[in-house]
């Protein structure tokens, strides 16, 4: 009876509102729907200190219109309400901003939207329950006291209540991680929620032209400071909005997640301050991200980011003995819910474990039996990746010293040997939210050997946010915000000290590749490494083949070329190394990377090369119908180890080939375990070795047995394409048909024949008509066998 005499008193009163303003919007009925529901749950004991807290009174985007809190908990189930002639269903709402908000809602564990007549409830986007508040003719102004209350005592408002009392208890659940996978994707929800909601915030200042607001001024520090030239990472600048909400929230969600875990405490807007302290520029950018006008913004967004980063319990992520560590694959998951589509942007992809692993089995025997050190644990072995992106590979590095350091003095060796290992390993990052995730998943592995924080601080951790490819000693971009600038200032030098004069005897990583358009060997490149890397064009220009170099400009050989000034040219260069890398396949053979094998076979003693395929591209070739490659991309990739030791006393380096395709590897599950087979030895067999001139494929020679001869040997003439631009009048598959073509063409009048000869101008036709067909030139042009290439020029 108690809940009929609520919803006679709620239709009441939306019906007063409406008789006295015809168009009355939904801010100014939702007090009533406030005053409902605080009724209802005041009558189930199972809501005592459940408080409804009207968020629609608050500015801002960031906010459904209710909220359902829990005393001493953060507000955890919401309530949108829309207007009278608004459908309560999100999937059928059509106006832009209400898509964009239902986008929003669906990242909520618990909410519930409405139109005053019908709420459904929801768990992210999946629908658990509607059911009718009150009979809409019961709201309707027109209705009469008494005909709306015969609607509402014959309505079942029992629906309405059990929603209600599941509404009250999503309100107290806390979002609690079952287990690191289980953290990553509930703090994506909660990221994406925030995403959203900066991005929904750009939308409405560019749609009012705002010019001035403290969003757009932090938006201003990423593009100018931290985010200077996104496209050197591969994401295209001409839409930077998207670019720094994805940034923005994951500089913020693994700021806090690092604070939680450092400083083992809650974290809030002040958190900055507990930032440990080998993360200074992390200290700055969330020191940007907290300030009070950013998170009026963000809202309710900071609320259930903060809930969630706070609610986890940290022994979820401890690393155990002879387990892999947690935070290997945290990113990965993260990323699945996050931005699925990321797998493959422009060049920036993400490694699979199983390539790291091996990577750093390759890295610690090369290490081991080429340098005469102790492998990876060696005190002396600086290790750096120039793309470290999320520091996947610096992981892998890691993880395997822990390992070995732990299986030979328990986990007290563990911890000495990684703090030591976090003096002597550097990345450098270009992108300051897979800068934010390094850092996180770095500061967790090497200060958690096996569960307890080690007694001693790491030192500053020599992850760089800066652009490798630059010139050391290039001038930081200044921003609006002092402090960000200073601190930028104070990254770039360490960088540069990095870049310049730290000796590195071990590089590794997945450098970023793809072909560089027109323009871009300048404005990503830069003018520094344009001129270092001219050094592999010219052999390839004294060779008579420079009109091959149009396809030279590839980001990754870029990075080649860096390592090598890295180990033989840059001050302090130590003269020898290894260099580790999974890259673009195709320096691998063709004429436009010749001078890159050609400086490689010169700087390096030994070349080991793992040819993992995958050109998705290139169609089915030599018989092999289905090859797929260790990434979800079109593109080819080998691992390469260059590796300088001073064994060959100038002569040039040992090749050493191995084909995943001779040894059957030709789907993405079969190449990476066969790459983990081969991580503890950080080797797999059966590798050939490459006899081959110095500008030469680093592959075999095709039939270098001797049992097949060569294609060049069995055709006297190659060409290596024809392109006429008249295609449908030269070329025919045979003489009959090639000689009606040009006869009809010769046959035809002017305006007809200039059509047929793709608008050419009327007076090369009128020449062309003008002279005889020549038989004998038919005759050259026509149908040969094992040559259908066919042209005719008069």
């Amino acid at each position: 009876m108690a809940v009929v005499d609520d919803l006679l008193r709620y239709a009441r009163r939306i019906r007063d509102l409406r008789r006295a303003h015809a168009a009355v919007q939904e801010p100014a009925v939702a007090p009533a729907f406030q005053e409902l529901l605080s009724a209802v749950l005041a009558g189930m004991p199972v809501c005592a200190g459940l408080t409804v807290v009207p968020e629609f009174v608050n500015p801002g985007i960031g906010r459904p219109d209710i909220a359902l809190v829990r005393a001493g908990a953060p507000a955890r189930a919401f309530i949108e309400l829309k207007a009278f002639d608004k459908p309560a269903n999100p999937v059928r709402w059509r106006l832009p901003h209400d898509k964009r908000q239902a986008e929003r809602l669906r990242e909520l564990h618990c909410w519930a939207a409405c139109n005053f007549v019908d709420i459904l409830l929801f768990e992210r986007a999946s629908e658990q329950a509607t059911a009718r508040v009150v009979p809409e003719q019961a709201l309707d102004p027109t209705c009469t006291d008494a005909a709306a209350e015969r609607l509402i005592r014959r309505h079942d408002a029992a629906p309405f209540v059990a929603l209600v009392e599941r509404l009250a208890a999503g309100a107290g659940h806390e979002p609690t991680a079952r287990d690191a996978k289980h953290l990553a994707q509930l703090l994506a929800h909660s990221s994406r929620l925030v995403r959203g909601i900066v991005r929904d915030r750009l939308t409405e200042l560019r749609e009012a032209n705002t010019v001035a607001d403290p969003l757009l001024d932090v938006h201003a520090e990423f593009q100018t400071v931290l985010y200077a030239h996104p496209e050197a990472g591969g994401y295209p600048a001409r839409d930077f909005d998207t670019l720094f909400s994805s940034a923005f929230t994951q500089t913020l969600a693994f700021g806090l997640l690092l604070v939680r875990e450092g400083s083992g405490r809650q974290v809030d807007a002040s958190a900055y301050q507990h930032m440990p302290a080998e993360h200074p520029l992390m200290r700055t950018a969330l020191r940007v991200l907290t300030q009070s006008e950013i998170l009026d913004v963000v809202g309710m967004g900071f609320t259930v980011l903060l809930d969630t980063v706070n609610s986890f319990a940290p022994e979820i992520l401890a690393i155990k003995p002879n387990q892999p560590d947690p935070i290997l694959y945290f990113y990965e998951d993260f990323l699945s819910v996050f931005d699925p589509a990321a797998r493959e942007r422009h060049g920036v992809y993400f490694t699979p474990v199983e390539v790291v692993r091996f990577m750093a089995g390759a890295l610690d025997r090369v290490a081991r039996q080429q340098l005469g050190l102790r492998g990876l644990r060696d005190p002396t072995l600086t290790i750096l990746d120039p793309a470290a992106g999320t520091g996947t590979f610096l992981l892998g590095v890691a993880e395997r010293v822990r390992d070995e350091a732990h299986a030979a003095g328990g986990a007290g060796r563990a911890e000495l040997e990684l703090r030591d290992l976090a003096g002597r390993m550097f990345g450098l990052e270009l992108l300051v939210g897979p800068y934010a995730v390094a850092h996180y998943r770095l500061h967790h592995s090497l200060r958690e050997p096996a569960g307890p924080a080690p007694r001693a601080p790491l030192p500053r951790l020599g992850v760089y946010l800066a652009d490798t490819l630059s010139e050391p000693g290039a001038a930081a971009p200044l921003g609006r915000m002092g402090f960000v600038s200073m601190g930028i200032s104070d990254e770039r030098h360490a960088a540069d000290q990095l870049k310049a004069r730290q000796p590195v005897l071990a590089i590794i990583g997945n450098p970023p590749y793809r072909r560089l358009e027109a323009g871009e060997d300048r404005t990503l490149v830069g003018q520094w490494m344009n001129a270092l890397w001219d050094d592999l064009k010219r052999p390839v220009s004294a060779a008579g083949h420079g009109n091959q170099l149009n396809t030279f400009p590839e980001l990754s050989v870029a990075f080649w070329r860096w390592a090598m000034w890295k180990l033989f040219e840059a001050e302090g260069a130590p003269q020898r190394g290894v260099v580790a890398f999974i890259s673009n396949r195709k320096f691998l053979t063709g004429w436009p990377y010749a001078g890159l094998r050609q400086m490689m076979r010169e700087r390096f003693d030994r070349i080991e090369i793992i040819d993992l395929r995958g050109d998705v591209r290139l169609g089915p070739r030599a018989g092999i119908a289905r090859d797929v490659g260790v990434f979800d991309i079109q593109v080819g990739t080998a691992i390469t180890l260059a590796i300088a030791d001073g064994s060959r006393a100038g002569q040039p380096a040992e090749v050493r080939y191995l084909d995943c395709w001779e040894h059957g590897m030709l789907t993405r599950a079969a190449k990476l375990a066969w790459l983990a087979q081969g991580a503890q030895a950080g080797e797999l067999p059966h590798a050939v070795r490459v006899l081959r001139e110095p500008l030469e494929d680093f592959r075999p020679r095709p039939f270098s047995d001797g049992a097949w001869p060569s294609l060049r040997e069995c055709f006297t003439f190659s060409l290596s394409g024809l392109q006429t631009k008249r295609d449908a009048l030269v070329y025919s598959s045979g003489r009959a048909e090639l000689i009606g073509q040009l006869e009809t063409f010769l046959a035809a009048p002017v305006p007809q024949a200039r059509e047929m000869f793709h608008e050419v101008g009327a007076r090369t036709v009128e020449a062309a008509q003008a002279a005889p067909l020549d038989p004998q030139l038919v005759h050259r042009v026509a149908y040969r066998p094992f040559d259908m290439r066919f042209h005719y020029n008069h």
